[in-house]
This record gives C-alpha cells, structure tokens and sequence, in this order.
C-alpha cells in the first residue's frame, strides 16, 4: 500500500474542488450557497495539503490500528504536519486561523440559520481562504490558479453589497444572535494572536470592494471591534480608528529599516534591503511596492515588513550572495 499517496492524485481533486467552491459561490440563484462553498473550500485544502506532505514523501495516513480500516489524516493534522513545507511568503498562522474560523462555521452551520447577512463574513473568509490557497499553490506546486479561471463574470446584484465593517458594527444590537457575537469574538481574539505574532492578518481576513482588489485588512481598518464582556459575558464594542484608506502602502525604506533594525543577528542595512527587493522583484509587486508613474516615489505596504521577517537566516544570506554577484556583473559590463 502507498503510505503517502499519489500528490499528482491529490492536488487535481483539490483543484476540481476549489474551482467548484468558486464555480457554486457565484451562482446567481444558490440557496446552500455559504455551506456548500466552506465544504468544498476546506476540501479544497484537505486535499493540498496532502499532496504537499506527498510530495515530500510524508505519509497521509494515520497509524493503521489492529482491525480497523485505513484512515487518512483529517484537514487540521495535514495542516499542522505540513507546517514546515509553507513558503516563507505565505506564514502558517493566520492560514491556519482563517482555515479554523471557516470549519467553526461548518460545524456549527445549524446554529448560522435565519442570521441576517452573515454571508458578509463568510465571503470575507472565505476570498482570504482563496488567495492563500492560489498562493501556497503556485510557490510550492508552480501552478497558476487564476490561469484556469475565466474572470469575465457578470456582476449583477438587487442589493449593493453589505461591508464587513458594517455588518460588524450592527452586531452591537441586543438581539444579535449569541452565535454570531461568540464567532467574532473568537474572530477578534485569533485575530490579535495574528497580530502579536508580528504576522499578516491579511491572510486570516481581507475586505474586498467589488472590483476584487484587496483594500483593507482588519488589522488595518478604518473601524476596529473588540469584545466587551459584560455580566453575561457577551457583547461587543465599536472602536473608532483614523486612517486613510487610500494609503495602502504607506512605508518608505527608512522607516522599514527602523521597524526591523536586526534579521537574523545582522544589522539590517538599506543593502540588505536593496538585496531582498531585488532577489525576491519586489518592485513589481503590487502587495508589497507603489511606484509613482514618474518612477521617482517608491513606498512600500505593511505586508513587506511581513514578508522580509518570515524569510530564513539562509533566504537572506542568498540574497545577499546574489545581489553582490549581480552588481559585480553591472560593474564588469
């Protein structure tokens, strides 16, 4: 018996089953909509993730236990086995905690009936949940989702769309379900742990406009909600932030050297940057780098500082190997 399984095997079932999450969520008449879409999603990733331990000649099974039947690993043990297999772009925590927040919902669907535009949440979850999958794909299995994907979709709608912050805003009334007011708290409270960690919350939960550019994260949005407990324990509160929305890259090269000052016990030096932004093309990027359209201006966006902390003591030393054998080429020529 093959103990890992065929990963080729694998990821076509887990590509069959993203495209038909995707395929279902934007059907114009769908009455299981959110369900079926967090099923296939989730399914989705179960799949990936045992092709990515596959690949790497792990097995996807558990220990085989005397008369009983061959079990493969369930999503949140291929997820924690193939931890260590995550491209340094894409950090393990937060996927893991949008993953966790969308099984919560599936398992507890019965109790999500009749909750006015709740779908708000699940879509927000559920696009992060598909960035971070077309992500993890193509930096580990060089497979380009969007190339098998036929945007040219129709937006029609009765009603505009609800925002997230809005839909959380609301959430402060009396009668909001105690189902709904426990999912985010537990939301708020993953999401500071994604915080501290110094991770991108991007990757837990993004807000999209319609146009599918990511705009905001709820790390960064204009209205934050935190959990107020009150006798009861429930509750939440509204709290304000000022920010611009328009300035989603807000960082110049200095003051990305003072956030990160050291990397790996080296003194991180606007080399060490130049290096990293020319190894890894940050320039053309648009996550992470804005150019003026005169070429002068360049900023940069939060996620680079996640991005250059998740890089290894052996992705920096690389890039600086690199970097100086390109400039000695320039100089040569």
């Amino acid at each position: 018996m093959n103990y890992r399984g065929s990963y080729k095997k694998l990821l076509g079932n887990s590509n069959a089953a993203i495209m038909a999450a995707i395929e279902i969520y934007n059907k114009p008449t769908f009455m299981y909509r959110d369900e079926c879409t967090v099923i296939l999603l989730l399914n989705a990733w179960e799949l990936m993730l045992k092709a990515i331990l596959s690949k790497n000649k792990q097995s996807v099974f558990y220990p085989k236990k005397r008369n009983q039947p061959y079990r493969t690993l369930s999503w949140k043990e291929a997820l924690s086995r193939s931890s260590n297999y995550f491209p340094g772009t894409v950090p393990h925590l937060p996927v893991q905690r949008n993953l966790e927040m969308l099984g919560i919902y599936r398992d507890n669907v019965v109790h999500f009936y009749n909750i006015g535009d709740f779908g708000v949440m699940l879509y927000a979850l559920a696009q992060t949940s598909i960035m971070n999958y077309r992500d993890v794909l193509f930096e580990i299995f060089g497979i380009r989702l969007e190339n098998r994907i036929n945007w040219q979709l129709l937006p029609l709608g009765i009603r505009p769309p609800i925002d997230v912050v809005t839909y959380l805003a609301g959430q402060r009334e009396p009668g909001s379900a105690s189902a709904v007011r426990q999912f985010l708290s537990e939301l708020m409270k993953v999401t500071e742990e994604v915080t501290q960690a110094e991770q991108d919350t991007g990757r837990l939960l993004t807000i999209f406009d319609v146009k599918l550019e990511s705009v905001r994260k709820i790390g960064d949005a204009d209205v934050v909600i935190g959990v107020d407990r009150d006798e009861n324990g429930d509750g939440l509160l509204a709290i304000s932030r000022i920010q611009d929305p328009n300035r989603p890259h807000p960082l110049r090269q200095t003051e990305i050297l003072e956030q990160i000052d050291m990397l790996h016990d080296r003194r991180f030096t606007s080399y060490t940057f130049q290096a990293i932004v020319w190894k890894y093309n940050i320039k053309e990027r648009r996550q992470y780098c804005w150019r003026a359209s005169e070429g002068v201006l360049i900023k940069y966006s939060n996620d680079i500082i996640t991005f250059i902390r998740n890089l290894t003591a052996a992705d920096l030393q690389a890039a600086l190997t690199d970097y100086r054998e390109h400039q000695r080429r320039l100089r040569a020529n």
